[in-house]
């Protein structure tokens, strides 16, 4: 066994050390000097947004383009590139909402901004899947899902670490890629008791927080007077002469 001392100082002792090194581009020797496509430093294929080569009669797409290096990135990279070449389309590349996960045990998957650290400008909304009722079904809580969230309350990064972390996953990156707010997913009807019932209390968590705060409290608390006002006054209908209505 060993220890590990990470960034902050913290030690973490492990009996097997796993290091992933990714992987690099197998371009030298095509020929692709001759075909006047033009590739890095690193030997990555340099394309355009729309995954042009240098070349305009070529597209690349996948790990050689020097794009996160993930076997659906690649798969939709390829689509993307296909249509602009065949088609004549001018699809362009969205890397803000690229799913990442690592099949460990825990699962570990993020998506969008980092939440740790957390960028500038951004609030975290936490819900520890000790609360889970999956997971505490299943006897395993460890984990957590955590949303970054911008001042419009849209979520723009995710982590989740837990089992079925991957999966759960889903919904933020379709939240993310769309622009979608805590209250959009809080307002959805969620499959229960799932894994994915994370992201969904953490949402719901969201916008309680944000109903609590003072200007809309206040809004809040005058529209219920109002309602409130409206039930309690007698009632406009006419009446039947023995007061019946």
């Amino acid at each position: 066994g060993g220890r590990v001392v990470l960034a902050d100082g913290t030690i973490v002792a492990f009996g097997s050390l796993l290091v992933a090194v990714g992987r690099s581009p197998r371009t030298a020797g095509l020929g692709l000097d001759a075909a006047g496509v033009a590739v890095d430093q690193g030997g990555f294929v340099v394309t355009d947004k729309r995954l042009r080569t240098t070349n305009p009669r070529i597209w690349a797409a996948g790990d050689l383009t020097g794009h996160p290096q993930f076997t659906h990135t690649a798969g939709v990279h390829a689509s993307l590139a296909a249509s602009n070449a065949i088609l004549g389309v001018r699809r362009a590349v969205d890397l803000t909402a690229v799913p990442r996960v690592t099949f460990t045990c825990p699962e570990v998957a993020a998506v969008g901004v980092p939440t740790d650290p957390l960028p500038t400008g951004l609030r975290l909304v936490v819900w520890p899947h000790s609360l889970l009722d999956r997971a505490v079904t299943e006897g395993d809580t460890d984990g957590f899902t955590r949303l970054a969230i911008d001042r419009k309350g849209r979520v723009v990064g995710a982590t989740i670490v837990g089992a079925r972390a991957g999966e759960a996953l889903a919904e933020l990156t379709l939240a993310i890629r769309h622009g979608l707010r805590t209250r959009d997913l809080a307002g959805a009807t969620h499959p229960y008791p799932t894994y994915g019932d994370g992201v969904w209390n953490a949402a719901i968590d969201d916008v309680r927080t944000r109903l609590t705060r003072p200007p809309v409290r206040q809004l809040v608390g005058a529209l219920v007077s109002a309602r409130r006002g409206r039930l309690d006054r007698p009632s406009d209908r006419p009446v039947r002469e023995d007061g019946a209505p």
